[in-house]
């Protein structure tokens, strides 16, 4: 079988800068969230929010050029390409918010001025590929994606079939999510903020916390023992705009698709990586799509406690996080977070259980209704 190993990563997230300081953050326990402090209508909100740890907050534009250029070039420093093989690879971009950070603070500089803030500068989806062309000489052709929580996962997923199908040798995914007053309040007014610690599939869930990524990475041919994209699926539920149809059936069908564009039965998956947002209706809706998936549920793990949800992002930096903790011979764990069967039918890993191979399931769905779940091996 053809397929796109993975030969270097880069990240960033509330665990730290680099894969090291990640690892490492695992095996940590969970960090409280902090806060972002905004006036909305008269009243002082508090948004809990996983910032990006060793990036100060600043300017955004140089927070976000910075932090994408950090990550890229610790992917591309571990894929060792020749700079030829570099300038001709093709790049796939996914987020949900861009640089809208960016062009808040226009807005709110022009604001101060007193001049004319109805235009908002254009927040354009091809800004930062062209960005990360000129900054690291990528002359192949570039992809954005933008579609909510699976950007990043779908940017992977057509990165590695432009592989297969030939197209080109190699490919950059990057995927980033950087804190904005759109996103925040947004999430603040749809009421699905945590007023603690995110808790999927636990009985005493209450929302979700906002998290900052930037993850970055390479892929090519080859199957020497490397983590390898194997397969995946995207499909688009219309039950809701804000979750999956709460009997699994939509979740159960994109995890049954991709299982078989991966040529493999459920009893061959290892582990599985939720997408785990611990709000109640996208617990349930998952917890009923595994349930249904396979006869035996494979042990499950979640992210989403360590770093918060980084939405656009979250699909590749978890995927990340993921593939290179079973490099380090462990499958994550969230002790005391999900333990409660009872809660919806499926238990969150307990204690880090070594594993090093096999075939996984990685789960991204996002609002919208689009429902992705990518195979990924090592054998």
């Amino acid at each position: 079988m053809n397929r796109s190993s993975f030969l270097g990563a880069g990240i960033a997230t509330n665990l730290g800068t680099g894969m090291a300081d990640n690892l490492a953050g695992l095996h940590e326990p969970l960090r409280p969230p902090s806060s972002l402090e905004r006036r909305l209508d008269g009243r002082d909100l508090r948004i809990p929010c996983k910032p990006l740890r060793g990036f100060p907050v600043a300017r955004p534009a140089v927070r976000l050029l910075r932090v994408i250029e950090v990550v890229v070039d610790e992917a591309l420093r571990e894929a060792g390409l020749r700079p030829s093989e570099q300038r001709r690879m093709a790049l796939c971009v996914g987020s949900s918010s861009f640089d809208i950070c960016v062009s808040e603070e226009l807005y709110r500089e022009e604001l101060a001025r007193g001049g004319d803030v109805l235009p908002l500068r254009s927040s354009s989806f091809g800004n930062l590929a062209e960005s990360i062309r000129s900054r690291f000489g990528l002359q192949g052709e570039d992809y954005t994606f933008n579609t909510a929580c699976t950007a990043s996962a779908n940017g992977l997923g057509y990165a590695a079939r432009l592989i297969h199908a030939g197209f080109v040798d190699h490919a950059l995914v990057l995927g980033v999510e950087l804190v904005n007053d759109l996103t925040a309040l947004g999430f603040h007014a749809l009421g699905l903020l945590s007023a603690s610690d995110m808790k999927p599939f636990d009985p005493a869930r209450d929302g979700l916390v906002l998290g900052e990524a930037c993850s970055a990475l390479v892929l090519g041919r080859g199957e020497d023992g490397r983590f390898s994209w194997r397969g995946d699926a995207n499909m688009c539920d219309t039950t809701s705009m804000v979750a999956a149809h709460t009997d699994g059936s939509t979740v159960s069908a994109v995890i049954e698709r991709a299982l078989s564009d991966a040529r493999l039965v459920p009893s061959a998956i290892t582990a599985v990586k939720a997408h785990g947002t611990a709000t109640p209706l996208n617990d349930e809706a998952e917890a009923a799509g595994l349930l249904r998936a396979f006869e035996a549920v494979p042990p499950v793990c979640a992210l989403k406690p360590f770093i918060g949800h980084t939405l656009g992002a979250c699909g590749l930096t978890e995927l990340i996080l993921f593939y290179r903790a079973i490099e380090s011979g462990f499958l994550i764990a969230t002790p005391t977070i999900g333990a409660d069967p009872s809660a919806s039918g499926v238990v969150l890993n307990q204690t880090e259980r070594p594993i090093t191979r096999g075939n996984f399931v990685l789960n991204s769905f996002g609002f919208g209704g689009n429902n992705t779940s990518v195979v990924i091996s090592r054998n």
